[in-house]
C-alpha cells in the first residue's frame, strides 16, 4: 500500500469505476473504442486522477483510479 501526498495531507483514495453502455450493447469497437479510451485518459489527466488499471471491453469500461482529496 502506497500513500499519496498533497501539500497538507496524506491520502489513499482508490475507486473502482464501471461505466457500461445502455442495455450492454456491444458498441465499443474500432475507432469508437480508441476515442473512448482517449477521452477517459484526457478527463483523468485534467482532474489529476491517476489511472492505476483500466480495461475497455466491447460493452463496458473498468477503471481503478487514485483520486486526490480535492475531488
Amino acid at each position: 500500500m502506497q500513500y499519496d501526498t498533497g501539500k497538507h495531507c496524506v491520502y489513499y483514495h482508490r475507486y473502482h469505476i464501471v461505466w457500461s453502455t445502455k442495455y450492454r450493447y456491444k458498441v465499443l469497437t474500432g475507432a469508437l473504442r480508441l476515442r473512448v479510451r482517449d477521452i477517459c485518459r484526457q478527463v483523468c489527466r485534467e482532474n489529476e486522477v491517476d489511472i492505476l488499471r483500466g480495461v475497455l471491453s466491447s460493452d463496458h469500461v473498468h477503471m481503478f483510479v487514485s483520486v486526490p482529496p480535492k475531488l
